[in-house]
């Protein structure tokens, strides 16, 4: 219990005592602080002449490292060469001394001689017969020596290194005419010979104040952190002598908090005494204030757990201890933006329990919050540790899914949560069972904002609970832009389609597909248009408002007349497929496959596998037993069966294996992004494997550049489909079409080509890490994405950063093979970390720098001639 509160007498003692007190320590703080100041300065001092000497010293051995090499290249030319001036063929003595130089110093990469027409006379590491090895670079002359020139740091891809180029000029006696110039590359790893105090980070920075060599702990590395990263007033620059470089040496602030405490511990037993005098003095005052404190903390600490309760429950569910909605959005935009970074899926659920209204009504409220309370438990269990539940209020759920790689993951959790939500609940000693209903988006395939998708995935929630007959899986509906959208009181449109189709008004157009075996049209999609008032009406326009009826009228009209059309076409000798577009509500249809048997059989020339049927993948369809008996009964009879729009909506190989289908079609949309967001062909790859991963056809819709044909013959695909082949054509044209048209090689000049044979490799790497298996490194210069930056450099804003970007990918592939090899496990996933963060960055600036490429040439082909 604590003790009472002081009485104002003994309290206003109490505190002329404690003011005694505390001007006697601000007294000893005073001077105290005045000490600690002025060593803390003496130190950092210290520490700054102790870098500037590491910096004057480096600096001289740089001077000296450069200037060695320079004598010999004057000695060489000065001394030996005169002779050969304005010879091809250089003396004996010329090439022992060029030989004897490389010995002494192994990183002269090499010694070259060129005459005064800049023609070559030696290349040390060359046959005189071969073809030289471009020295181009900007050189400097060095002050006082306008013979003596200095070029940039650079990377000599044959030499494989980062090099430095040195010349000298060599004129006749009277100085006017130059003879010849001896130059030479000096590997940068010269710098390993500098000694370096191990305190310091050392910086050489060229004339632009760009740091090109790093020293950290004494030794040379290519790369380290940046100069900015450490305050102006823990940086020292020094020049090199004689060069047109600078050493900047930098220090963390810690380097001089650390000789400040040195020298301040060995103070410190001087000020204990006086500290302990204090003390003593003021230990029976903060006796007597400890009373008095202990009341005032009880009574603080009472007030900020109240407020900490009342943040906790503004961003919690009161019963549950879940997120709520403002919960939510904290973490919501999160998710967002690590779905974005790390490339990966964001599934977002709305799940509503379908049976919880009669617990309430039946056992009490009390018992409702119960139920909540286990089902919330329940749900927490099911999902994983990087996943979020939240409840909205009532019993409404929100699920967040992150870092979901593939389809297949995204069965696994639903599988676990649909086994707890089954799992019987006990109320009041009776065994409850309850349904739920979860609708499901996914990003980024549904793009829009956190508000947006869960009006998305509330939408799919609704379209679960209002379907009738449920089997196992039918609990959930995956968002597809139809929910909501369709419009079924149009009667007169519909009244008006039943006419058209009478009255011959609506009418096919055929799309070819095209072989990638062969290049050549082996097939044809089968498209209605509708003619209604002057227009040509497209399905996508009317046939959401269309009834069960309409869309079964329209059914069988393109089957009808779509095989009508192609056993003409077979009696001409031409050998096609028709793919047939299956609507959900004919899949639907007791007597489907059989309508589609007597159908047939009326064209006896057209064998069954000639016919494929085109289904859409959407969920509620796939997961009735009606519709697969269809599927399963066309497929026996040779019908081939198509998967279409496969990415649209909620594709996984555990989901869709069971599936009796012979080909998918992957969505448009996904091909059509390529060119303004060439980062996105993960997708369509991730896809490609799905197919190869069930054994079946593969088909791209949406071809319509020069660039996909190219990008997607690298790939392995079946067949193409597209605008860049040919729009819908009529009947009377596919004959000559057919037998005329061969697909072209594609345009290989676009960035999709190149970033896809780029990611190989880093795909390669990543794998190597993540296995312990060795992988080929692709070289800089050998990567497609390196010709490709360099051919459209004047087109392509920030092309500079984009290149080290890239560059730094192909080094950070080249460290984890070497890490492989002899490094650690942390160091090996250390880099792959730092592999994935750069790469990442490259694609979305190479995607930014694309898009403003082709809006750059797109407005500069609008403007007035």
């Amino acid at each position: 219990m604590l003790a009472p509160p002081l009485t104002a007498p003994q309290r206003r003692t109490l505190w002329q005592v404690g003011i005694a007190f505390m001007l006697l320590a601000s007294l000893l703080t005073a001077l105290y602080i005045q000490q600690s100041q002025h060593l803390h300065r003496v130190a950092a001092e210290k520490i700054k002449l102790h870098a500037s000497l590491s910096a004057q010293s480096a600096a001289l051995q740089v001077a000296a490292i450069f200037n060695k090499y320079f004598d010999n290249l004057v000695y060489v030319g000065n001394v030996l060469l005169p002779q050969d001036a304005g010879v091809q063929t250089p003396g004996t003595r010329t090439l022992e001394q060029v030989q004897i130089l490389r010995a002494q110093y192994p990183n002269v990469m090499a010694i070259n001689l060129q005459n005064s027409s800049g023609d070559r006379i030696l290349w040390s590491t060359l046959p005189q017969s071969s073809q030289p090895i471009s020295l181009a670079n900007d050189f400097t002359p060095l002050p006082g020596h306008p013979n003596r020139l200095i070029g940039k740091l650079h990377y000599a891809q044959r030499m494989h290194a980062r090099v430095i180029t040195m010349r000298y000029r060599v004129h006749d006696a009277g100085g006017a005419h130059l003879l010849f110039s001896v130059g030479s590359p000096i590997n940068i790893m010269s710098f390993n010979a500098l000694t370096i105090l191990p305190n310091y980070d050392l910086f050489l920075l060229d004339a632009q104040h760009v740091p090109f060599v790093f020293f950290r702990q004494g030794k040379l590395s290519l790369s380290g952190p940046s100069l900015q990263s450490f305050p102006s007033d823990n940086q020292v620059h020094e020049p090199v002598p004689g060069y047109p470089w600078t050493i900047a040496a930098g220090w963390p602030s810690s380097l001089a908090e650390q000789a400040w405490w040195d020298e301040e511990k060995r103070l410190l037993p001087n000020n204990i005494g006086i500290v302990l005098g204090l003390l003593g003095i003021g230990a029976f005052t903060l006796f007597l204030l400890a009373r008095e404190m202990r009341l005032r903390n009880r009574q603080e600490e009472i007030l900020i757990d109240e407020r900490d309760h009342q943040k906790k429950r503004a961003i919690h569910d009161a019963l549950t201890g879940l997120p709520n909605r403002d919960g939510l959005r904290l973490v919501f935009d999160q998710a967002l933006a690590r779905s974005d970074r790390q490339e990966q899926l964001l599934a977002v659920g709305f799940l509503d329990l379908d049976d919880f209204k009669p617990v309430n009504d039946t056992y009490g409220h009390a018992a409702g919050d119960d139920l909540l309370q286990e089902m919330a438990r329940r749900l927490q269990n099911a999902v994983r540790r990087t996943d979020t539940v939240a409840r909205l209020g009532g019993d409404e759920f929100i699920l967040l899914l992150e870092g979901l790689r593939s389809m297949d993951e995204l069965d696994l959790v639903l599988a676990r949560l649909q086994a707890t939500i089954t799992q019987p609940f006990r109320i009041h000693g009776e065994v409850v069972s309850i349904r739920a209903s979860l609708g499901l988006t996914l990003y980024p395939f549904d793009e829009g904002d956190a508000d947006l998708l869960l009006r998305h995935a509330d939408q799919a929630m609704y379209a679960a609970k209002i379907r009738s007959g449920r089997e196992s899986g039918g609990w959930v509906q995956l968002y597809h832009p139809d929910i909501g959208s369709v419009s079924m009181g149009d009667e007169m449109l519909r009244r008006d389609f039943l006419r058209a189709l009478a009255s011959g008004a609506v009418a096919l157009r055929y799309q070819p597909l095209v072989a990638m075996a062969t290049d050549r049209v082996v097939g044809l999609e089968a498209l209605t248009r509708w003619h209604r008032e002057g227009q040509e009406v497209s399905p996508d326009r009317f046939l959401p408002s269309l009834g069960v009826r309409e869309r079964q009228a329209l059914g069988r009209f393109v089957l009808q007349k779509g095989l009508q059309q192609l056993a003409q076409w077979r009696e001409t000798g031409l050998d096609l497929f028709l793919s047939i577009n299956v609507t959900p509500e004919e899949l639907d249809q007791p007597g489907f496959a059989d309508t589609v048997f007597g159908i047939l059989a009326a064209y006896p020339s057209v064998p069954p596998k000639s016919l494929v049927l085109e289904v859409l993948e959407i969920g509620e369809i796939l997961e009735q037993e009606a519709a697969l008996e269809h599927l399963q009964r066309l497929r026996g009879a040779g019908i081939k069966i198509a998967l279409d729009d496969v990415g649209s909506a909620y594709a996984s190989r555990l989901r869709l294996k069971n599936l009796p289908i012979d080909e998918i079609k992957i969505d448009q949309g996904f091909i059509r992004e390529l060119s303004n967001k060439p980062q996105d062909l993960i997708f369509v790859e991730s896809l490609v494997n799905l197919g190869l991963a069930m054994g079946v056809l593969i088909t791209v819709e949406g071809v319509e550049t020069e660039a996909h044909i190219a990008f997607l013959r690298e790939m392995k695909i079946n067949y193409l489909q597209g605008y860049a082949i040919a729009r819908p054509l009529e009947a009377e044209a596919v004959a000559d079409f057919v037998r005329s048209f061969v697909l072209g090689a594609g345009d290989a000049d676009t960035p999709m080509l190149a970033l896809y044979q780029h990611l190989g490799w880093v795909r390669a790497a990543a794998e190597s890490a993540m296995k312990h298996e060795d992988y080929e490194h692709t070289e800089l210069a050998a990567c497609p994405i390196t010709t490709w930056l360099h051919a459209h450099a004047s087109e392509l804003p920030e092309v500079e950063t984009l290149l080290a970007e890239h560059e730094t990918v192909h080094i950070l592939g080249r460290e984890i093979l070497q890490v492989r090899q002899s490094g650690t496990r942390e160091e090996l996933h250390r880099l792959l970390g730092q592999l994935h963060v750069h790469s990442h960055r490259f694609q979305e600036g190479l995607g930014q720098a694309v898009k403003a490429m082709r809006d750059n040439a797109a407005a500069r082909t609008e403007l007035p001639s």
